[in-house]
């Protein structure tokens, strides 16, 4: 066993898994939002207007006398980014649905993983080409969106990798573990978002996008070599095609997941915990999409690197808090916890919203710190509550709703954000913050109604799968190790 010593703490490096590889999927992925958006910006003021005027107007020398120049590139990148999003989530969607949640239960859960990868590395390369060649059209952005969404895109490769920990974690610290998962997002988003400005301001597109192929790339040979492909012990009915049925039965098999009749309230405490969820990426897309649009128009008036450093501080203190206040957190009921970080959220997109001043869109770094404990909450809550076979089909589903969710969010704040710059260009944000209280509501209710659910106490003590009648047994697959839990039907029953 390879150990780490570190004074009286040994670490076990056989406990890490998938966690580089969205580390450096997510170092590339947000590196991607504000390159891309950036470029968008770019492209369209400069088929608009000349570059001299355009290079001018992103520098800020242009304030209130171009007000109409800026707000129509502002509009245009909006709707352009709003294209690009709905030609990458779509495909996303169908293909994790229909797809890669049942093959990671029925096959492995190690492609799953590496097929994201390659496609996004896919992606970067259009870009690159395009950036090479910028009298392209902006319509060839599409094709990147495409490659990528074909790919399962991010939602697959956060199905995978979820599916994956939530397999192989034990029952007492697979909140742990999925917190420390997450915090690769926000570790990786720390170096993504601080550097990107930096990159931009200094080199060029050219080189940025060649940097995010480079380290899709990397994550992908990582799995490829490292991880070992685990499956549930379940079985394909015979007779029954391959494609037919994974691409036939996955849908149903990820509504069973959900709908099928459980003890106590479980099935209500997972639809619940689901739209919360949904809530969470819609307000998580709104920043994505308006927020560094919001940032670069007057009074903030940003340049690509203050806003790199904005980010990357917000998710350096949204990761540190994941594996530093979290584990403190363990005598505390998760619904508290995710109460806690609901309303961290829901403070930082009022200051946000209200923002004229550089530092106090700053403070929104100390205010929301904590805002990444929901989604940990959620996943962990949702996984504790179905059986081992079952992890592949609900992370699928929820790779799904997140891809839908992220869809309407886009569809919604990219058109309500170019409407909204008349009248108050941070509405999306006080908009993102009225939904958050609605979570919030959802929250308290099973915070105060899942008393009545056994074993359901803390953090560390709640995640156990002996309170699930239907609990299957699983292998990993390449490794010695073997674990089982007890089988009430045949290996059909799910």
């Amino acid at each position: 066993m390879a150990v780490i010593r570190c004074g009286r703490r040994q670490f076990d490096l056989n406990l890490i898994t998938v966690e580089p590889v969205l580390f450096l999927y997510m170092i590339g992925s947000f590196l991607t939002y504000p390159t891309f958006q950036a470029f968008v910006y770019k492209k369209v003021c400069n088929d608009r207007y000349n570059q001299t005027f355009c290079t001018s107007m992103r520098n800020g020398t242009f304030q209130e006398e171009h007000k109409t120049e800026e707000d129509y590139v502002q509009s245009q990148a909006s709707y352009w980014i709003l294209k690009n999003t709905v030609v990458d989530l779509v495909p996303s969607c169908l293909t994790v649905l229909f797809l890669y949640g049942s093959w990671g239960d029925k096959v492995g859960r190690k492609l799953p993983v590496i097929i994201p990868c390659l496609g996004a590395a896919l992606s970067s390369i259009v870009y690159l080409l395009l950036s090479i060649y910028p009298s392209s059209k902006l319509e060839y952005l599409l094709i990147g969106a495409l490659v990528k969404g074909l790919s399962g895109g991010f939602p697959t490769l956060l199905m995978s990798v979820y599916s994956y920990v939530s397999h192989i974690a034990d029952p007492s610290n697979k909140t742990m573990r999925i917190g420390i998962l997450e915090s690769m997002t926000f570790f990786a988003g720390t170096v993504g978002v601080f550097i990107s400005g930096v990159m931009l301001d200094n080199t060029s597109y050219m080189f940025v996008f060649a940097f995010i192929s480079v380290s899709f790339f990397l994550g992908m040979v990582y799995a490829i070599i490292r991880l070992e492909n685990i499956t549930a012990n379940t079985r394909r009915r015979e007779g029954e095609g391959v494609c037919m049925y994974w691409c036939l039965t996955s849908v149903l098999e990820s509504g069973r997941c959900v709908m099928k009749k459980r003890e106590e309230k479980k099935n209500l405490y997972i639809f619940l915990a689901l739209i919360i969820f949904i809530i969470i990426v819609m307000g998580t897309s709104c920043e994505i999409d308006v927020l560094l649009l919001y940032t670069r128009r007057p009074p903030l008036s940003w340049s690509q690197t203050t806003f790199g450093y904005f980010k990357g501080l917000e998710n350096f203190t949204r990761s540190l808090t994941l594996v530093t206040v979290l584990p403190l957190c363990r005598k505390m009921r998760d619904t508290t916890v995710g109460l806690w970080g609901l309303a961290s959220k829901i403070i930082g997109l009022v200051v946000l919203g209200l923002s004229t001043k550089t530092w106090l869109t700053f403070l929104v770094v100390i205010f929301a710190m904590f805002q990444g404990f929901p989604a940990t909450v959620v996943r962990s809550l949702m996984s504790s509550m179905v059986s081992q076979g079952e992890q592949g089909r609900l992370f699928g589903l929820v790779a799904a709703v997140e891809s839908i969710a992220s869809l309407l969010a886009s569809l919604l704040f990219n058109q309500l954000y170019p409407l909204s710059l008349g009248f108050f260009p941070g509405f999306c944000f006080l908009l993102a913050a009225g939904l958050f209280v609605i979570a919030v509501a959802l929250m308290l209710w099973l915070h105060l109604d899942s008393q009545r659910l056994a074993g359901y106490k803390t953090l560390q003590e709640d995640q156990t799968d002996t309170d699930s009648p239907e609990s299957d047994r699983y292998v990993i697959v390449g490794e010695e190790e073997v674990k089982a839990n007890h089988v009430t039907g045949g290996p059909d029953q799910i």
